[in-house]
This record gives structure tokens, C-alpha cells and sequence, in this order.
């Protein structure tokens, strides 16, 4: 059994991942520069690159039911399946695509915290300089002081 196909599929996973690193990488700068236009244009490219990788994964599903009849193969079980040249690239293609998704975790992490904090500074922002809900609420009916009357009869 040959495992090329699949050694081409899982290449081109690696690719897509380590270009979503790059975007990554981006994001967290654009996130410090609070540059929100540039955000917006690295969410959409980012869009595409996980609609890609899920196309990649059907079609690395596809593969798998058709060659070994269940898609539920994991790389490491078709690399014990390789022989020679074939295991090595698959050893290496799953090495590579775990170090490249490892990342982009770690990357997203990063820019998971960066948001928060960013939202924490803009909610510290409203509450600090907008009135409380108490300050313009009526808590007491106004009553006029009992040392002067409402109206001066004398004037």
C-alpha cells in the first residue's frame, strides 16, 4: 500500500498551519497596535485558511476510508503501516503538522489574553466615566424643607 497521497495531504495541512502561525503572529501584532481594520483583514484571511484546512481534512478523510477502509486512522497507525521512505516522510509530516497546530494553539492563547485585557481596559474605561445607575435615579422624593413655606404669601 502506498501512503503518497496521503503524505501530499498532510504536507499541504502543514503548509496551511504554518501560514495560520503567520497570521497569527500577525493578529498579535495588530492586536497591540489596536489596529482594528487590519484586525478585520486577518480575521477574513483567517477564515479562508480554516475553511481550507477543512477541506484538506474531507478530503484526507475521503482518502482514508477509500485506501484503509475507516476514517478514523490516525497518522502514527498508517505510519506503523509504512514501510521504508514512506514512514519516515509520514513520521516527519506528523511531527512537523503537531509542532505547526501546537503553535497556532499557543499563538491564539497569546491573542485570546491580549483581547481580554483589552476588553477589561475598555470596561474599566466605560464604568470609570460613565454615571452610575444610582447617581441620576430617583432614591428620594423631593420634600420641601419645613422652615420655609412653598409659596411667600408676602410678595
Amino acid at each position: 500500500m502506498t501512503f503518497a497521497a496521503l503524505i501530499h495531504l498532510l504536507r499541504a495541512h502543514i503548509e496551511l498551519h504554518e501560514s495560520l502561525l503567520a497570521l497569527s503572529r500577525q493578529k498579535t501584532e495588530v492586536l497591540k497596535k489596536n489596529d482594528i481594520e487590519a484586525l478585520s483583514a486577518l480575521l477574513a484571511d483567517e477564515q479562508k485558511h480554516v475553511l481550507a484546512i477543512r477541506q484538506l481534512e474531507e478530503r484526507r478523510r475521503h482518502w482514508l476510508k477509500e485506501a484503509i477502509g475507516s476514517e478514523a486512522v490516525t497518522v502514527a497507525e498508517c505510519e506503523a503501516m509504512a514501510t521504508g521512505e514512506e514512514r519516515k516522510q509520514l513520521r516527519e509530516c506528523r511531527e512537523r503538522l503537531k509542532k505547526a497546530v501546537d503553535a497556532v494553539a499557543e499563538a491564539n492563547e497569546l491573542n485570546r489574553q491580549l483581547i481580554e485585557q483589552s476588553l477589561q481596559f475598555v470596561t474599566a474605561m466605560i464604568e470609570t466615566f460613565a454615571p452610575t445607575p444610582y447617581t441620576y435615579s430617583r432614591t428620594q422624593e423631593y420634600a420641601p424643607s419645613p422652615e420655609r413655606p412653598l409659596f411667600e404669601s408676602k410678595a
